[in-house]
């Protein structure tokens, strides 16, 4: 009886998104690719296993996005051994692949306090020995990807909840705290170090829950501009939006409208939806709450399009491809679905939305 109601589900579903109508007009399959009518560069965070081996994973991506993110074969913890050195083999394998497949890549991380190596354990309380490995990670890793890579989140998320600079918190292994040894030039300097080998590189910033903290939202603003006053080479912020179907409409919009004013570019780095923001166990995904999530989406692209003006638009990044891959399902364990495709790689109604929004906004590419 299971197997039968399971096939009746998929050819109800198959049909609906052969023949998906949104807005009063519908939409045929093959004019469903993201980046055919989006008018800024979007993009999709990737993992190393399956852009490797799945072939309908990369069919996604391929099709839909021109430009990628690294979930973790950029950051510390994917490059720097236990005994220092660098490893680079597994990025070099995926930036070969997604150039291969004409996909742009953007940077990730280069600074943050999550996903480090447990190396630098070995260098808590030696200011000088962190600050000559900020400098050469910086610097090798950078250089090593300046004819590739050509944008990067330089420091991620070095704000607190407090709006303060982070120095402490919770302690697990793969966390360092930067701004404990380094107070808070160490963002200064790690943008310089960025700038000097490679020039020509796009360096950001990039924090989330902006749009639901103020405070912190007012002192990535003021770091930002105290950053250009100083002449620092910052050329943009990203707000990540991990998000729910529940975040106010007004924070979203108040998030865009105070980063526009830095007059640096803007991008959406890391969007993804929360239909389940309770964490609920027993819960259920229904039409309704994917209806919801599409709304939610559509309501995020619109602001963006609407309070950042078209200089700044850097783009959209989508957190995760389908919902087995997202963070949220498969690192925190909870029952949820925050990203465009479901767990077969088929477009979910927060796509279908995005893709109308787009398709209305025209297709004049920026950047």
């Amino acid at each position: 009886m299971k197997n039968i109601v399971g096939i009746i589900f998929y050819i109800f579903i198959t049909g609906w998104l052969l023949t998906p109508c949104i807005s009063g007009h519908c939409q045929s399959v093959d004019s469903m690719s993201l980046k055919a009518y989006a008018p800024v560069p979007v993009g999709v965070a990737i993992g190393y296993e399956p852009m490797l081996h799945n072939q309908a994973y990369q069919n996604v991506v391929s099709t839909d996005f021109d430009h990628v993110t690294f979930e973790y074969a950029l950051k510390n913890g994917a490059i720097v051994r236990p005994d220092g050195s660098f490893d680079y083999r597994k990025a070099d394998i995926l930036v070969n692949t997604c150039r291969a497949k004409g996909l742009n890549i953007y940077g990730h991380t280069l600074c943050w306090y999550q996903n480090n190596s447990p190396f630098m354990a070995s260098l808590k309380g030696d200011s000088t020995a962190i600050e000559h490995f900020l400098k050469k990670y910086i610097t090798t890793t950078i250089s090593r990807y300046r004819n590739s890579i050509h944008a990067w989140d330089v420091v991620n998320e070095a704000i607190n909840s407090s709006g303060k600079l982070r120095i402490n918190g919770r302690e697990r292994r793969d966390y360092f705290y930067w701004g404990q040894y380094l107070k808070a030039g160490y963002i200064a300097r790690a943008f310089r170090y960025a700038h000097a080998a490679d020039p020509k590189a796009k360096l950001f910033y990039n924090d989330y829950n902006l749009e639901t903290d103020p405070a912190k939202l007012n002192a990535v603003v003021n770091l930002v501009e105290r950053l250009k006053k100083q002449g620092v080479p910052i050329d943009g912020v990203g707000t990540q939006l991990h998000m729910s179907i529940n975040t106010p409409a007004e924070g979203i919009d108040n998030a865009f409208r105070q980063l526009a004013s830095t007059g640096l570019l803007v991008r959406i780095s890391e969007l993804d939806i929360k239909l389940n923001p309770s964490n609920d166990p027993d819960f259920v995904i229904t039409k309704q709450l994917l209806k919801r999530q599409g709304r939610k989406c559509r309501q995020v692209l619109s602001a963006y399009f609407k309070y950042v003006p078209a200089g700044q638009r850097f783009g959209i990044t989508f957190w995760n491809v389908g919902k087995k891959d997202s963070w949220i399902v498969k690192g925190s364990h909870h029952t949820d679905s925050p990203t465009l495709f479901d767990g077969h790689y088929r477009p979910k109604p927060m796509y279908l939305m995005a893709l109308d929004y787009f398709k209305n906004k025209g297709t004049t590419k920026a950047n």
